[in-house]
């Protein structure tokens, strides 16, 4: 959980005299790094959640007030604070009006106030918060790697959390080169902003935790809203969507457990979610709506499933390479259809008398009469290996 500006302010703000003149509703977002700036060309430098200190040097230029705060806006910036008294006694009354607009943060302080003190005092705030983050993320791993949750573990994940609430996973699978990590940095961060201020501006302010572990990267939502997965998991796709248009971001959402106890299983769950979604390419899969899948892609050994999946299909697929016939498809179709002629026709736009001949070569050619529920059951487990795409 990144540190947000109207957390800094509200702990900073008296001995400061810090004063803010518009865009309040922008205040909970993140703090990535505080800068001076006197020179709005360095913008095009930033990558999202800087906080901008500045004397207004070049404030006598037409306009340049309001050219970078809407820069800066442009640029994913949280805000700006403004040292008011040499060089720029008050803000332009339309600078104002656009930062509320805008919900852009717009602050002042008196000249008085040291710059170099307040960027370190909040530059070290945001090192400390990066610094506990890093504590929780390793207390999520001890847990999820199965370590005893000790009274000095629990006392870390107390800080944050409650223990005996639900928990869900969201598991995000990313592929990226070292082109695209300020695209990724960026994304993190817009993240963070809508973990804390979403759904029309509705304040939820859950606790999560966001860590890179093994494959993947895994949000933690504690007391979250049951009916509000789908929601998030559109909004993790949207903050990631340079990502997703190049089809190399895959997400799984785990089921909801009861308690941090349940916090290693909760993590494999939606590791196997965000499994599926990548190797059948689907941008979102939900553990819970996996069905049969479950069990599949929980297996490690996916030697032994591609090896189940040919012994049990491999003579039609020889056949069909052989004679040019399509006698897996039909199979398919007669599994799906619960071994009705007329359902496999239709659904394979072929005559009931084919079908019914195929089938009839199809039993000789596994040596199996395909009569019943369980000699079905085989061949659909095969077919899901197969749609597994291993």
């Amino acid at each position: 959980m990144a540190i947000r500006f109207w957390e800094i302010y509200e702990e900073t703000h008296k001995f400061f005299r810090l004063r803010i003149l518009a865009g309040k509703g922008g205040m909970d977002h993140v703090v990535g790094w505080v800068h001076m700036l006197e020179d709005e060309t360095i913008v095009s430098r930033f990558s999202g959640q800087e906080l901008a200190v500045t004397t207004g040097m070049k404030a006598q230029e037409k306009d340049w007030l309001l050219h970078l705060v809407q820069a800066m806006k442009h640029a994913d910036s949280t805000g700006i604070i403004i040292n008011t008294g040499m060089y720029l006694h008050t803000v332009p009354p339309e600078v104002i009006a656009w930062c509320e607009k805008n919900s852009f943060p717009l602050l002042v302080m008196p000249w008085e106030i040291s710059i170099p003190q307040l960027i370190q005092n909040f530059c070290t705030r945001i090192m400390q918060r990066m610094q506990k983050e890093k504590e929780l993320s390793s207390s999520f791993q001890d847990i999820i790697n199965g370590h005893e949750i000790s009274e000095q573990l629990l006392a870390k994940i107390q800080t944050r959390f409650d223990p005996k609430g639900s928990f869900r996973i969201f598991c995000i699978r990313i592929s990226f080169g070292v082109e695209d990590t300020s695209a990724f940095l960026q994304a993190m961060l817009k993240l963070e902003n809508v973990l804390g201020l979403w759904e029309k501006g509705k304040h939820i302010r859950i606790p999560y935790l966001v860590i890179e572990y093994e494959d993947c990267y895994a949000l933690t939502v504690n007391n979250f809203p049951s009916d509000s997965g789908d929601e998030l998991a559109q909004q993790i796709l949207k903050q990631f969507s340079y990502f997703t248009e190049k089809k190399i971001l895959f997400l799984g959402i785990g089921p909801e457990v009861q308690g941090i106890l349940h916090l290693k299983s909760a993590f494999r769950r939606a590791q196997i979610a965000s499994k599926m979604a990548m190797q059948t390419r689907q941008k979102v899969v939900d553990f819970n709506e996996m069905g049969f899948f479950k069990i599949l892609f929980a297996s490690d050994d996916t030697a032994i499933l591609k090896s189940y999946e040919q012994q049990l299909l491999g003579p039609l697929d020889a056949y069909d390479q052989l004679h040019h016939s399509d006698y897996i498809q039909t199979l398919r179709s007669y599994i799906k259809n619960d071994r009705s002629l007329v359902g496999a026709a239709k659904d394979t736009y072929t005559h009931r008398n084919t079908v019914n001949y195929r089938i009839q070569n199809i039993k000789r050619l596994l040596g199996n009469e395909l009569k019943t529920a369980e000699d079905l059951f085989p061949y659909q487990v095969a077919f899901y290996i197969r749609d597994m795409h291993l």
